[in-house]
C-alpha cells in the first residue's frame, strides 16, 4: 500500500495503471488525512458464462409460433 497526495496523483495519472499493478492499492491523502483508497479493477471485461445448460433445459416447441399467434387471434376475434 502506497500513500499519495492529490498533487502527486495528478502528475502520476499517466503511470497509474502500472503503479496500481505494482502496489495493488493507493491511499489518497489530502491535508494529511486519508480521503480515498484506489484499487485496481478485478477484470476489465466481465466474463459471461455460457447459458447453453439453461437452453438445454428449455422445452422444445412443437408448433410454429406464427400458428399459435394466429390461433390466439382467431379465438379472440381480432
Amino acid at each position: 500500500m502506497k500513500t499519495i497526495n492529490v498533487r502527486e496523483l495528478r502528475s502520476a495519472i499517466p503511470r497509474l495503471p502500472q503503479t496500481l499493478a505494482e502496489e495493488q492499492e493507493l491511499v489518497l491523502i489530502s491535508n494529511g488525512e486519508p480521503i480515498a483508497r484506489i484499487l485496481p479493477v478485478e477484470s476489465a471485461s466481465p466474463v459471461v458464462e455460457s447459458l447453453a445448460w439453461l437452453r438445454a433445459l428449455a422445452p422444445v416447441q412443437e408448433v410454429d409460433s406464427s400458428k399459435l399467434i394466429r390461433e390466439e387471434r382467431d379465438r379472440r376475434g381480432t
